[in-house]
């Protein structure tokens, strides 16, 4: 009998705890990758994990600070500029 894509993850990796998901999700980001790799893409065109996602830094220590985001999100939203 042969597993599926959607068995395989059910019980296998579901039952795992999150920190063992993203370490797998990782491996296999990073298994693709080096496989781009070695079939003639040079380095920088399959990218990394963080070129896959990006990174940035503001500059602010709070800047991933969820309730001030969400602070700053009503107020703009709020704001009529009427004064433009």
């Amino acid at each position: 009998m042969q597993n599926t894509v959607q068995e395989v993850y059910r019980t296998q990796i579901l039952p795992l705890d999150e920190k063992e998901r993203l370490k797998l999700a990782a491996l296999i980001i990073s298994d693709i990758s080096n496989q781009r790799e070695t079939n003639g893409e040079n380095k920088e065109s399959a990218g990394g994990i963080r070129e896959m996602f990006g990174t940035w830094s503001s500059g602010n220590p709070h800047s991933s600070d969820n309730e001030q985001i969400d602070a700053d999100l009503a107020k703009a939203y709020a704001d009529t500029h009427d004064d433009e």
